[in-house]
């Protein structure tokens, strides 16, 4: 079992792995079975979770093989993620029914639209695979892990410490402010996503109290500030198509349907500030920097 003792190369060799490993068998489930929202969003959470442990490893890493996978898991992300959003949206327009929502037929065309959005959405997907699969991830894989340092001792509780510090500084420096627009809001949940992942990396460092207290309070601040950035995102997708010319007869409509995503949007923000409360970031910020300057000294 890791401590904050174990060699980090052991670490990282192991958690590389797995990760990089995963995106390759999201991305296959994700063009098998093609009518599965879950695996196209497995394979965005995949690629971000590799990505993740890309930049906690990054100074053990050559740079042309630390690039080669960079590009890539950006480009598997972007596409998962537009395929993701348009699954988002086409479930929420199935389910929400907001007053002066518009006919019948102008949601049933709107349906038809994001159905196709959403098939069409596919491609770049299928595409990434077509190609990955020629250039072999797995060998590129296992080039990188056997570039790891095998002679250096660093252990993980050092290096966790040298990694996690300023992630923790730049995190609270956007948390400690006001919150006023959906900007700020989009960088907190980024930064908080940065930081829950590096967590996960770097959880034997901890003690098991303060591992479980960071990453329900990280957990809660991604699901609450998600579904802001859902209803913002469809807000915004909304508001874009009732400007388009093809869209004239379904305009109000698409526009009800818009004030309604900002108001889901407007209620989940106060949803938010009301648990996102001072004592909450102290005792979050108390944790995790308690934690870290006993436990990886």
């Amino acid at each position: 079992m890791d401590s904050a003792r174990t060699p980090v190369t052991q670490v990282a060799a192991r958690t590389l792995r797995q990760r990089l490993e995963l995106v390759r068998a999201e991305l296959r489930a994700a063009c098998d079975e093609r009518e599965s929202v879950e695996h196209v969003h497995q394979l965005r959470v995949a690629s971000r979770r590799a990505i993740a442990a890309l930049d906690a490893f990054d100074r053990l890493l050559p740079a042309k093989r630390r690039a080669w996978f960079d590009k890539r898991l950006r480009r598997l992300r972007r596409a998962a993620g537009d395929a993701r959003d348009l699954d988002v949206l086409a479930e929420r327009l199935a389910a929400s029914r907001p007053p002066e929502s518009g006919r019948d037929r102008a949601r049933a065309r709107l349906v038809a639209m994001l159905s196709r959005q959403r098939r069409a959405s596919r491609e770049p997907i299928q595409l990434l695979r077509s190609e990955l699969d020629a250039e072999d991830w797995h060998a590129h894989v296992e080039r990188l892990i056997e570039s790891l340092p095998g002679a250096k001792r660093l252990s993980l509780g050092r290096y966790a410490r040298e990694r996690l510090e300023p992630m923790v500084a730049r995190f609270f420096a956007i948390a400690d402010r006001k919150l006023r627009d959906a900007e700020e809001i989009h960088r907190l949940r980024i930064e908080g996503k940065k930081l829950r992942y590096a967590l996960e990396i770097f959880a034997a460092v901890f003690p098991p109290a303060a591992r479980r207290t960071s990453r329900e309070a990280l957990e809660t601040l991604q699901e609450t500030l998600g579904e802001f950035t859902d209803h913002a995102a469809a807000a915004d997708r909304f508001r874009r198509w009732s400007r388009e010319d093809g869209m004239r007869h379904e305009r109000e409509a698409i526009r009800s349907l818009g004030r309604y995503e900002e108001d889901r949007a407007e209620e989940a923000r106060r949803e938010f500030s009301r648990w996102w409360s001072g004592a909450r970031r102290r005792d979050l910020r108390r944790t995790l920097e308690r934690s870290l300057e006993r436990r990886t000294a």
